[in-house]
């Protein structure tokens, strides 16, 4: 008996590795921070404009463009098959070298003064998010992206029950975002449900467990 193999339309397939590379995890602790400081009127009110960037620019390297050029690095030395990270294995290297980068940007913050609490405290659980993202990494494969979007989800949570008016809209597209890229994920079939599922818990808590409980 002939098993038929079900695939998704190809424009769908395309549009899903789109939504997976616009919303890269390590892209999206930096739409975290552009967020606090640009689109949120209220946590950077008071901080100059300059200090403002410097914050986005340090987010910008330490989360985004140190670990890209880890992964790149490993890569041209043949460590890893692809860019991608396919298996748990490949993904070890990157994630040890992206807890350093997470922890610097929230030691960086944690003691400099002027910096709002709430972006210490997304920075704090970007790191916590990493960290329980490698000890998943060690028994499945747990979906990074999924954990990003989370993360995003969990920080509109925490600006609405801070009670900031603005945080509505910006917490019903959180809640969109985090739909297409979790969808995209499994049609890309990169990951099971358990690892999807998994991911988006662990950055949900991980930042609301760093803004109310430590």
């Amino acid at each position: 008996m002939q098993v038929l193999e079900w695939s998704y339309p190809k424009p769908l397939s395309i549009s899903a590795r789109v939504i997976s590379f616009i919303f890269h995890p390590l892209l999206v602790g930096v739409y975290m921070a552009a967020y606090l400081i640009y689109v949120n009127p209220s946590y950077y009110a008071y901080v100059p404009r300059i200090n403002a960037f410097r914050n986005l620019l340090t987010v910008a390297n330490n989360n985004f463009v140190f670990p890209v050029l880890v992964v790149l690095l490993m890569r041209g030395l043949g460590f890893n098959k692809s860019i991608y990270l396919k298996t748990t294995k490949e993904r070890i290297v990157p994630y040890m070298a992206s807890i350093i980068f997470f922890f610097w940007t929230w030691n960086t913050f944690y003691h400099l003064q002027g910096i709002p609490q709430v972006m210490k405290d997304m920075t704090q659980g970007i790191f916590y998010a990493s960290v329980i993202g490698m000890i998943a990494n060690i028994y499945f494969k747990i979906s990074m992206h999924s954990m990003g979007v989370g993360g995003l989800v969990g920080l509109m949570i925490v600006v609405l029950m801070d009670g900031e008016m603005y945080s509505g809209l910006p917490m019903a597209i959180s809640v969109l975002i985090a739909g297409l890229v979790m969808s995209s994920r499994l049609i890309n079939e990169d990951h099971q449900p358990g690892d999807i599922a998994s991911g988006f818990v662990v950055g949900l808590f991980s930042q609301i467990i760093a803004a109310w409980i430590i």
